[in-house]
């Protein structure tokens, strides 16, 4: 074997043999206390042969003193690589999801399963992001989500539609029904942790994450 050879064969060997990068993941459960808010479904004023005559207040959503749609997020860790699009759909006249989480700089695909006009508008506070006219069933129309913040999602059509895009830049996940939320493949280290509700706010905490295995955070929200 010639030298050349020798030395490609040892650089193979060595990135072969080295150890892959250690990680672990931050989960948890995010609790409500005190009393679910009984609220009120929200009227629908036109449309109604698609959208029906209300759509549920999902707000704020307890189930067995537990609270969904909280965006959990890992501050100064990197992001996860390889989830470059979410999609927020159009379905009788609400958004779903009603709240998620998006790595910024990725593609937002908006679809429009209605047969009617949709014009979905979505704020970074007081600014426009993106502004779109949706008048056909199973349109679909993409926009990148390039800032972190959280864009707020209306219908200028139909004013009783709201959604929410958290884009972060770190690793994140959404409470689901159950409370429960889980950040995988975080590098070890200390972190602060962010929990956001669009009605409750949001809440900070600390959390070591281990080489391997899981670190264990909760947070609790008041009615």
């Amino acid at each position: 074997m010639t030298a050349p050879k020798i030395q490609l064969a040892t650089l193979i060997l060595l990135l072969g043999a080295a150890p892959m990068a250690r990680a672990g993941e931050v989960k948890g459960s995010i609790a409500f206390t005190g009393a679910a808010p009984d609220l009120t479904p929200l009227l629908v004023t036109k449309d109604q042969a698609t959208c029906g005559k209300s759509v549920p207040d999902e707000s704020i959503e307890v189930s067995k003193g537990k609270l969904a749609n909280v965006v959990v997020t890992v501050k100064g860790a990197p992001a996860h690589p390889g989830i470059t699009q979410v999609v927020l759909d159009q379905q009788k006249c609400r958004y779903h999801p009603h709240v998620q989480a998006a790595a910024a700089g990725s593609g937002l695909e908006i679809v429009n399963s209605d047969p009617l006009l949709h014009n979905i508008h979505g704020y970074l506070g007081q600014v426009t992001t993106f502004n779109v006219a949706m008048p056909l069933k199973d349109q679909k129309v993409t926009k990148k989500l390039a800032k972190p913040g959280v864009v707020r999602v209306k219908c200028d059509v139909h004013s009783w539609m709201g959604a929410f895009v958290v884009v972060v830049d770190g690793p994140a996940a959404v409470s689901g029904a159950d409370g429960a939320f889980e950040i995988k493949d975080v590098p070890p280290g200390t972190y602060t942790v962010t929990a956001w509700h669009e009605k409750l706010g949001e809440k900070t905490a600390q959390v070591t994450v281990p080489a391997s295995g899981a670190a264990s955070l909760d947070f609790s929200f008041g009615g």
